[in-house]
C-alpha cells in the first residue's frame, strides 16, 4: 500500500469553496480619473484635488471604504496617500468624488519647471469595496476578502505663482503722493 495522503473534501470545505467563487463574480467599481487641478500654493508647498467618476454596472450596492494612490506631478514631486471613502455607489449609477494630495515643493522649483507651461501629472490607485451581496458582506467584515479595484490617470495643468512670489505690478492709480 501506498502511503500517499487523499485529499480531504468535507461538506464544510465544498461549501466554502463554493461561497468563495460565488463571491468572486459580483460587480466591481469601475474608476475614471477625469482631472486634477491645484487648489492651493504657497512657496513651500501645494494642494491639489483629483477628480474620479465611480460607476457601478451591477444591481446592488457597492459600498466603498478607502482609496491608496500615489499622484506624481513631473518635476515638482509626488504624494503616496489613503483617503476614506465613505460612500455607496448605487446600483446602475455613477457617483463623483475628489481625493486630495499635497506636495512639497521644491526649492528650485522655478528651474525645474516653466511655470507659465502646463505640467504632467499621473495618478495610480486601487478603491477598496465591499462585494455585492450578503455573503460579500460578511466576509468583507471579517476581513476575509476586501477587493480592490486599480485605476490610473494622467493630464496636464497650470501650477501658478505662490501669492507672495510674484512680482508686484505697478500702477499710476496706485501711486500715491506725499
Amino acid at each position: 500500500r501506498s502511503m500517499i495522503p487523499r485529499p480531504v473534501f468535507t461538506p464544510a470545505l465544498l461549501l466554502v469553496s463554493t461561497m468563495l467563487l460565488a463571491v468572486g463574480c459580483g460587480a466591481v467599481p469601475r474608476v475614471a480619473t477625469t482631472g486634477a487641478r491645484p487648489t492651493a500654493r504657497t512657496d513651500e508647498a501645494a494642494q491639489f484635488r483629483i477628480d474620479l467618476r465611480l460607476a457601478n454596472e451591477g444591481t446592488e450596492d457597492i459600498p466603498l471604504e478607502r482609496f491608496e494612490y500615489v499622484f506624481t506631478v513631473k518635476g515638482v514631486g509626488v504624494f503616496e496617500g489613503r483617503w476614506a471613502a465613505l460612500r455607496t455607489i448605487p446600483p446602475g449609477q455613477s457617483i463623483t468624488m475628489e481625493i486630495p494630495a499635497s506636495i512639497a515643493l521644491p526649492p528650485d522649483l522655478a528651474e525645474r519647471v516653466d511655470l507659465d507651461a502646463p505640467i504632467q501629472w499621473r495618478l495610480d490607485g486601487g478603491v477598496r469595496y465591499q462585494a455585492p451581496g450578503f455573503l460579500g458582506r460578511i466576509l468583507f467584515d471579517v476581513g476575509v476578502r476586501r477587493p480592490t479595484e486599480s485605476f490610473r490617470g494622467s493630464g496636464t495643468f497650470t501650477l501658478e505663482r505662490a501669492a507672495g512670489s510674484a512680482p508686484p505690478e505697478s500702477s499710476d492709480d496706485d501711486a500715491t503722493t506725499p
